[in-house]
């Protein structure tokens, strides 16, 4: 497959458009074909090599993407060939583009818990620009305020 890989955290001219192998699924995981991915902050973060966003090179960033379902795992029940979804870039393996490889690719692969469905009426291109909004609140709100039930926000 193709991806945009950041060869060495630090300017825009880093990234390279270039072969990059294709992820192979697990049991519970979900192999999608990438239609859009945006590009939020949380991206230059990673590329520019901003202080706690350290990662290994190269490296696929891209955490916000929507795309067609293309293989599933043999354990996956939510998901089939052909499906639309746009993937939660929250998962076991961590935050996509950051922690695990991102959405700035022609494939992506997720835990099939990753993936909500798209109706028919979103287009990939707005399905994709959904999780930094909420995701952005999410993280706030649970990882960095901690708010817990019962608390007034």
């Amino acid at each position: 497959m193709k991806a945009a890989v950041i060869e060495e955290q630090g300017p825009v001219e880093n990234i390279r458009y270039r072969d990059w192998p294709d992820p192979v699924i697990g049991s519970d995981e979900v192999l999608v074909r990438v239609k859009a991915c945006a590009l939020n902050y949380l991206d230059l973060e990673v590329r520019r090599g901003m202080p706690g966003h350290p990662i290994e090179t190269p490296w696929i960033s891209g955490g916000d993407a929507a795309g067609v379902v293309e293989a599933v795992g043999p354990e996956v029940t939510r998901a089939k060939p052909g499906d639309r979804v746009v993937l939660n870039p929250f998962g076991r393996d961590g935050m996509m583009g950051e922690e695990c490889q991102g959405g700035l690719a022609e494939l992506a692969k997720v835990p099939q818990e990753q993936i909500i469905h798209i109706p028919a009426n979103v287009s990939f291109e707005q399905a994709a620009a959904l999780p930094v909004g909420y995701g952005t609140a999410h993280r706030m709100m649970f990882d960095r305020a901690r708010v817990q039930p019962g608390e007034l926000v």
